[in-house]
């Protein structure tokens, strides 16, 4: 067989291969001889049937049909090793004139991975912000400890609601189709609510009422209404204040902590150190993070690389495809129907989302291009540390992840790449120029830390008070 190159644009390279006619022959008495022994024809023996009949059975197109894809899959792989060809997609090919006797040619479009030239590494300068943990981080951290221990209690006070009380109550509700057909949704239900969680037109309905009042009102749901079984109907509540509600937060002592961390803790300073030494850890983590950032970012903006649009073609669809997925999955709305919903632009969305899929495309070369420079790999502690930390984010069992990982050779490429992917950030952070600056903790990361105190317990409480709400469908809460 022999090859040549018609034409490279860029990152596409367009080859021809060619057997020759005795090549053609034999590969057509191979695919004879292998049919052969594997046809079961009455009145023949395996292996002993002749062309005529197998021609006569299956058709001698069929025959030359497997014969062109067994000789082009041959080239194919003939050619990528060859030309040392890194693909970047599943190659076109066209098939020539087939006959005994004569060449058969076949035409492959390959889209290789393009070449980058990577900067002078150690030229680059990449900001790192070191965050500072503030005595007065640590003790907003206690705070919001103490707030999520606070308890949700009955306020006693003989007042109408407002629109910032909790209140306790207990409904039964209903809803009515627009044809008119009505089905109960729930009986004699009791719950704790915030006003300010609730849908306004539903919190517009008990505010002003006191406790010990029976209130009966309907809600109109929207004909977009994000569950299309509810869109239009007509719920109706039948309602009884039973409590106005107040959260008690406990007090900063020794008794608390020691209380709310089930003995993990025995002095407010004790967990103030705790808090302080999660806050740290946190800031370092964050701190490298801004690094890899900034580093990644220098050497994408300085590496040269021309950036294939089919590259970027695919990048947006897997990303628009995931998007659509995740509405679909959480709201029961397709990408399109949100879009619509809330009045954003089409063409706006998109091009953010094309632009995002060019940033990614690049920086996947330029990763990719310093990882086979200087050898980056990985090792198979990275990966079980990996898929153990994919298991704990997707709440599923380790071990089972890890097995079903390893029964799907793709999947399991996927997670390999990640870990060179981050061994390579890392490798990368190490060896740029590092500018640092100071950033108080507590200005960049104002979020709950989500700080492990054994205090689950009480802290659902409150999160039962903030989330419930009366439903206004079989499946799940009302749009708060």
């Amino acid at each position: 067989m022999k090859s040549e190159i018609l034409s490279q644009e860029h990152n596409v390279v367009v080859v021809k291969t060619e057997h020759e006619a005795g090549e053609v022959d034999k590969a057509v008495s191979r695919m004879v001889r292998d049919l052969s022994n594997k046809a079961n024809i009455k009145g023949f023996r395996k292996g002993h049937v002749p062309r005529k009949t197998l021609e006569l059975f299956m058709g001698k197109n069929s025959i030359y049909k497997e014969v062109m894809e067994q000789l082009a899959n041959e080239a194919l792989e003939t050619v990528v090793s060859e030309y040392e060809l890194d693909l970047i997609a599943d190659p076109k090919f066209k098939l020539g004139d087939f006959a005994e006797g004569k060449p058969f040619e076949v035409e492959f479009t390959f889209e290789a991975r393009p070449e980058v030239e990577l900067p002078d590494i150690s030229s680059l300068v990449a900001e790192k912000t070191v965050y500072k943990v503030l005595d007065g981080d640590v003790e907003e951290g206690l705070r919001q400890v103490l707030e999520s221990n606070a308890k949700v209690v009955p306020s006693d006070e003989d007042r109408p609601a407002q629109a910032s009380d909790i209140v306790e109550v207990q409904y039964s509700s209903s809803a009515a189709a627009p044809d008119g057909a009505v089905r109960e949704l729930e009986k004699d239900k009791k719950n704790t609510f915030y006003l300010s969680n609730l849908r306004r037109d539903l919190a517009d309905a008990i505010i002003g009422h006191k406790p010990a009042e029976e209130l009966s009102f309907d809600i109109k749901l929207e004909d977009d209404y994000p569950d299309p079984g509810m869109a239009g109907h007509t719920v109706h509540y039948e309602l009884e204040i039973l409590n106005l509600m107040k959260r008690i937060v406990p007090e900063a002592n020794d008794e608390t902590v020691s209380e709310i961390s089930r003995g993990k803790y025995n002095t407010v300073d004790e967990l103030k150190s705790e808090l302080r030494a999660q806050m740290e850890n946190d800031a370092s983590a964050h701190g490298e993070a801004s690094l890899q950032e900034s580093a990644l970012k220098a050497l994408a903006e300085n590496a040269k690389v021309d950036i294939p649009e089919s590259m970027v073609d695919r990048q947006y669809g897997t990303m628009r495809n995931e998007r659509d997925r995740q509405l679909r999955r959480d709201l029961n709305l397709s990408l399109g129907d949100y879009l619509t919903n809330n009045n954003l632009s089409v063409d706006e969305f998109d091009g953010r989302l094309r632009k995002n899929a060019e940033e990614t495309v690049r920086n996947t070369l330029v990763l990719d291009a310093l990882a086979e420079r200087d050898g980056i790999s990985f090792t198979s502690d990275e990966i079980n540390a990996e898929i153990m930390g994919m298991a704990a984010e997707m709440r599923v069992n380790a071990q089972q992840l890890a097995d079903s990982l390893g029964k799907n050779t793709k999947e399991l490429s996927n997670v390999a790449s990640r870990v060179r992917t981050k061994n390579t950030i890392k490798h990368l952070a190490s060896l740029v120029t590092v500018i640092e600056h100071e950033q108080d903790y507590g200005a960049a990361h104002s979020h709950d830390h989500g700080h492990d105190h054994d205090h689950d317990h009480d802290r659902d409480r409150k999160e039962d008070a903030e989330d419930n709400e009366p439903h206004t469908h079989d499946e799940g809460d009302a749009e708060q």
